[in-house]
């Protein structure tokens, strides 16, 4: 199968400074991005209107993950605070601290009824979103470096940690799986089956790892990722691995042969922080340290 052919949108630009995430709904709808501007904005990326900004963080949004049901919506950044949003009213819900420094990532379960952060304090912190209780539910402190991603799929929660480890908590279960990569790990990304993980590290190289016995499948290379977190994500039906470069560069690989099948310029030179895929048809998003959101649709 060919890699479809992609075209670049007028890009979105209404954050001052860097755009460090952009992630699609689950519907592909619309579009949330953060940035170093504080801000966070809906974008309806078919059409590339501004929907809503919404205004909370007192530093810079690293962070955001969408439920489900795409009502609400939660946030993290260099402020130690996890917002959780209404997105309809664009006003905060709940607010939850305890993090002793800038929170890098976070996520929901698959109701919306839990909620993990990871922090450069290097510790996960669960939070239960309909108590009134502020206090954490769980912690997780087995890394040793800043929490720099995760993601929690089903009764997993899977960290990527500065420590060079990726951590596979099963709650059901109570075991936990660590995995050694051994250069610090910027983006995880489970694969639609569950069986296997995506993991970007700043030795220039991604892999796809099995999650059961921790072997490494496949490596992608090609692309430059030494300073910056990066992240990685699928592409059509995990057919693809699609990540940004700090060479100002997109880059897509075949899944099987590990043959880069494109290179897109759409960000100047500049390093592309952040790409998501859409979740149902062939287009993606990008955002980077120029400021811009470019949508890339399949031509």
């Amino acid at each position: 199968m060919p890699f479809p052919v992609y075209s670049r949108n007028a890009p979105l630009k209404e954050h001052v400074g860097p755009v460090h995430v952009v992630t699609y709904n689950t519907t592909g709808q619309y579009v949330l991005s953060g940035g170093q501007d504080r801000k966070i904005i809906l974008w309806n990326p078919n059409s590339s209107k501004l929907v809503k900004s919404y205004i909370a963080h007192g530093y810079e949004v690293l962070d955001i993950a969408v439920s489900y049901d795409n009502s609400k919506f939660v946030s993290c950044g260099g402020d130690r605070t996890i917002y959780l949003w209404d997105v309809t009213s664009g006003s905060t819900t709940r607010r939850f601290s305890g993090h002793m420094s800038r929170v890098n990532a976070v996520d929901f379960n698959a109701d919306a009824s839990v909620i993990a952060s990871g922090s450069y304090d290097a510790k996960v912190r669960l939070w239960d979103t309909k108590s009134s209780s502020q206090r954490p539910i769980q912690l997780l402190e087995e890394a040793k470096d800043s929490i720099s991603t995760l993601q929690i799929v089903g009764s997993q929660i899977i960290t990527g940690s500065v420590d060079g480890y990726v951590r596979v908590y099963d709650l059901r279960m109570g075991q936990l799986c660590e995995d050694l990569i051994g250069y610090p790990v910027t983006s995880i990304k489970d694969s639609t089956d569950g069986a296997c993980v995506l993991v970007s590290t700043l030795d220039s190289t991604i892999r796809l790892m099995d999650k059961s016995n921790g072997t490494m499948l496949q490596s992608f290379s090609g692309h430059l990722n030494k300073e910056y977190r990066i992240r990685s994500c699928f592409g059509d039906n995990d057919v693809y691995v699609i990540s940004g470069s700090e060479d100002g560069k997109i880059y897509a690989w075949d899944m099987l042969s590990r043959r880069v099948v494109h290179e897109l310029k759409g960000h100047g030179e500049k390093v592309i922080s952040c790409v998501a895929y859409h979740p149902k048809k062939p287009q993606m998003v990008s955002c980077g340290i120029d400021g811009s959101i470019q949508v890339w649709d399949c031509s």
